[in-house]
């Protein structure tokens, strides 16, 4: 299904930045048909072991390129190695097809910005797709002197945006579940609604791949806490058996677990400690929240809570454990947000805090 009211959109090149996904099944669901053109390029951040899953999903384009890279502004800045990866598939694929529209769900950061200019392409040719909440919520970019002199110093002229996301005054193409009426300059953008295609698309895959058949399930989600220095392993354990015990006294005998794309294997020992079953430890939580037979819900108050009412995630849930890791990003806010959409819904809400 390709979906637009904008007639000048360049479809007959494609270029896909994907991080996750849950993201590669958002532009999917509006340009699936376009994933066997020769000119569709799909550019993989993340691990092969993940992209291998989404092709067990989906028809994933046949030309795809997979960076396994650490892609935050620190670090990638300054790892010429990676930088000459980028700019090198860039060359690549820019001689294969000059003229180029991107797709991607988080417009914004160093990476962003290095891939999009390697790549040459232009503002209006820039199309943002939803990565949760998060780009619904007006942002003010820091350090924009000095994300400039970075990018200086790598070849580029450009002077960061005030503004991040759908907010971003240089792109007005948002293809989007959450319509935001908040963004900076909203009257500029060309928002198209795309939540009842995503939701078909998590519908047929959760009743192809998902095969829960004990009622009163639980799913519980977790986050790279560790990974992004929020937390020690030691008080991440501490959030863990809290919130474990909490959610056994409600007598669920069957835990699922649903690991963040950035998660690495460092709690793993712990889950299986727990018990949680691993089978669909790395398919998108949606796809585990649809089934019927999950009625509770575990999660670090993150985008796929946030999102649930938008996808009709909330049919049969009866509970909801919110856990809350240190140094959450919005958190007041996210709270807030899955509180009224629970109580909207009817379902209970449980809030673990770290500093309880």
């Amino acid at each position: 299904m390709i979906v637009s009211k904008d007639k000048n959109i360049n479809t007959s090149g494609l270029i896909i930045d994907a991080r996750s996904i849950t993201q590669l099944i958002y532009i999917n669901s509006v340009f699936g048909k376009l994933f066997s053109s020769n000119n569709t390029f799909l550019i993989w951040k993340g691990s092969k072991k993940d992209l291998k899953l989404a092709s067990n999903l989906l028809n994933i384009p046949k030309n795809f390129y997979i960076f396994d890279i650490n892609s935050t502004d620190k670090n990638l800045a300054i790892n010429f190695k990676d930088l000459r990866k980028i700019k090198n598939l860039c060359k690549k694929i820019i001689s294969i097809n000059p003229s180029n529209t991107l797709c991607t769900c988080f417009a914004s950061g160093f990476y962003f910005d290095f891939l999009r200019n390697s790549l040459r392409i232009k503002d209006n040719d820039v199309i943002q797709f939803d990565d949760g909440l998060i780009n619904g919520i007006v942002q003010k970019k820091k350090y924009r002197a000095l994300r400039f002199l970075i990018n200086l110093m790598h070849g580029f002229y450009y002077y960061p945006s005030e503004y991040t996301l759908f907010s971003d005054k240089r792109f007005n193409k948002i293809y989007t579940s959450i319509n935001p009426q908040n963004i900076v300059f909203l009257k500029n953008k060309n928002i198209i609604n795309i939540s009842k295609f995503v939701s078909s698309s998590f519908i047929k895959l959760s009743n192809k791949f998902i095969n829960i058949g004990m009622p009163g399930s639980a799913l519980i989600m977790t986050a790279p806490t560790i990974e992004a220095g929020r937390m020690t392993k030691a008080e991440y354990r501490t959030l863990m058996l809290r919130v474990y015990s909490k959610l056994k006294s409600f007598g669920v005998k069957k835990i699922y677990l649903s690991k963040h794309p950035s998660e690495k294997k460092v709690s793993d020992q712990l889950y299986k400690k727990l018990g949680f079953d691993f089978k669909y430890a790395n398919y998108p939580s949606e796809l585990i929240m649809l089934n019927k037979n999950i009625s509770l819900i575990v999660n670090p108050i993150n985008s796929t809570m946030l999102m649930a009412e938008f996808f009709g995630l909330l049919k049969n849930k009866t509970n909801v454990i919110s856990y809350v890791p240190n140094k959450s990003p919005f958190g007041d806010i996210r709270i807030a947000n899955i509180s009224k959409i629970l109580n909207k819904n009817n379902i209970n809400h449980h809030l673990i805090c770290t500093n309880e």
